[in-house]
């Protein structure tokens, strides 16, 4: 994902490094814990459920809107866009798609301001240590080229979690998430955030929505 989108991203958290994900047990970093989630059987989600999954707009903060989400991407052709974004060959994924965000006031649309904007991928795979090994990579890929990297507390329902954020250049910044939630692994990427305050609702609202769609329930109910 970092090789293909634009650098930009929210920069807060305090000093030192995450080690990131460990894909056997990672310590639920970033306070992530599965409080009322402990009983939800990882569940392999299709294409068409990580549609339902990134769709709807309720529960993000006031203002952001979206478009897509795109089509799902399956088989030989998930792995390759994942491949892209992990630098592995994702043993086990089924399927993935994309969603963008954008969050842009009336008066930065009529200056032909740019606003902020957050891709979300979602990665759906075989078992749950297949998925953990991939969201290490995940995390592995976005870290390399960061710089002076620095912890973002995110707290959702996600069993593992890797956030952090950069400043790239005066006023321009950047966020990274990657989280994973059973067998589907989670990525966020936002421009322009100087905290957590969008990035921690959109997280939570994804972690929730993977939870109940995998368990079969309507995650809009």
């Amino acid at each position: 994902m970092t090789a293909v989108l634009v650098a930009a991203l929210t920069a807060c958290g305090g000093g030192g490094d995450t080690t990131g994900l460990d894909p056997v047990n990672s310590g639920r970093q970033n306070g992530d814990s599965l409080e009322g989630h402990e009983d939800t059987a990882p569940a392999v989600l299709t294409g068409t459920q990580l549609q339902t999954v990134l769709s709807g707009d309720a529960g993000i903060p006031e203002a952001w809107g979206g478009r897509g989400p795109e089509a799902a991407k399956e088989g030989a052709e998930a792995v390759e866009r994942c491949g892209a974004d992990a630098g592995t060959g994702c043993a086990g994924l089924t399927a993935m798609a994309l969603r963008v965000l954008e969050n842009q006031t009336l008066e930065q649309l009529k200056a032909g301001a740019d606003g902020q904007t957050m891709f979300v991928n979602v990665y759906s795979f075989d078992s749950a240590q297949n998925a953990a090994v991939t969201a290490k990579a995940l995390s592995a890929t976005e870290r390399k080229d960061a710089r002076d990297a620095r912890p973002l507390k995110i707290t959702t329902g996600a069993e593992d979690t890797d956030a952090f954020s950069e400043k790239l250049a005066e006023d321009e910044y950047g966020a990274h998430a990657v989280l994973r939630a059973g067998t589907v692994v989670i990525t966020l990427w936002g421009t322009d955030l100087k905290g957590t305050g969008d990035m921690q609702p959109i997280a939570k609202r994804m972690v929730d929505r993977v939870l109940k769609v995998a368990a079969g329930k309507n995650p809009d109910a």
